[in-house]
């Protein structure tokens, strides 16, 4: 062999004979995703369950997995003010954290740091892997000036616009399919033409609607046939319309029938064909993709630990399926 390119592509094909039934695959976790949250309604324990599973687990213990750094505050000002960061990184009840539905405090704020890294690092590893799993992220709600919901950074739209830093001529898909709509993502992002925000959720539920670039607001008690339906024709359009180089999916479990935020009815079953539906789609307009976990909140936090496993798998196993 003549160059270090031959032998870097011969460990390639040693991995993929290897495990020649999974996709070229890795996992990015930090124990600081794991906020201590006793009693509130959202379930930061699943970090630790999810990672502690994928460990055990026959097939998905087989994928490398990478621990994030925190950002820096550059990386953090590409999408939110100085003032706002002044008053988060300061643990001050603002008009700019007030909106927030967790603590202030400084363990929950490494958390947060810690998960923009993850989505970060995630997106650095798209050069070699083809899907990236952020055991955490997703926290759509964030915007540039203010917290909202259970979100205090995008880490997201942080990620992406570093991206775009690096790239500027690629294109990023964000797909996300968590039951409440992206609207940090859609405002942060409104004006960027190489970023196209796709939300399909539940319309009449929290938080005010914002304008994304494709909107597909359900019905309470929207069922399988209609939701994959929709999730397909939707794709099916974006393809006519953008062609994506990078994908983030927001892989919110929260559209589940026994979630107890939302009001879809989607089964498990349906859950992992929209997710057989998100990954054909990459495969067809050849795009890379961060997976993120976003939301799940079932009255049972098995199923919702279950259901992310469930994605997990799904990008990692090879299929001949088409949708």
């Amino acid at each position: 062999m003549k160059h270090w390119w031959d032998i870097f592509h011969l460990f390639d094909w040693l991995e993929e004979s290897l495990h020649p039934n999974m996709e070229n695959m890795a996992f990015v976790y930090s124990p600081h995703y794991n906020l201590k949250l006793m009693g509130h309604i959202f379930p930061a324990i699943k970090y630790e369950k999810i990672f502690e599973l994928v460990c055990w687990d026959e097939e998905l213990s087989k994928v490398e997995i990478f621990y994030p750094e925190k950002p820096q505050t550059a990386d953090l000002e590409l999408v939110h003010t100085k003032e706002y960061l002044l008053d988060l990184f300061e643990l001050k009840q603002t008009k700019s954290t007030i909106f927030s539905e967790l603590p202030l405090n400084a363990e929950i704020i490494e958390g947060f740091l810690y998960a923009v890294g993850g989505t970060i690092l995630a997106t650095e590893l798209t050069e070699k892997f083809d899907f990236v799993f952020n055991i955490g992220g997703g926290f759509h709600h964030s915007f540039p000036e203010h917290a909202e919901g259970f979100c205090y950074l995008n880490d997201v739209a942080i990620a992406a616009k570093k991206y775009l830093l690096n790239y500027p001529n690629c294109k990023i898909l964000l797909i996300d399919l968590d039951v409440h709509q992206g609207n940090g993502n859609s405002v942060i992002f409104q004006t960027e033409e190489r970023v196209f925000t796709f939300s399909m959720h539940q319309e009449d539920l929290y938080p005010i609607k914002q304008k994304s670039d494709l909107d597909i607001g359900l019905p309470t008690g929207c069922k399988d046939k209609k939701y994959l339906e929709l999730l397909n024709q939707s794709l099916h359009t974006i393809k006519e319309t953008f062609k994506p180089n990078l994908i983030y999916y927001l892989a919110g479990v929260d559209p589940f029938e026994g979630d107890s935020l939302g009001g879809l009815k989607i089964s498990k079953q349906g859950m992992q064909l929209r997710d057989k539906m998100v990954k054909a789609f990459a495969k067809e307009v050849n795009a890379k993709v961060v997976i993120v976990t976003a939301g799940g909140y079932a009255k049972n936090t098995e199923d919702t630990i279950d259901l992310h496993l469930q994605t997990a798998r799904t990008f990692l196993r090879k299929t001949n399926e088409i949708f």
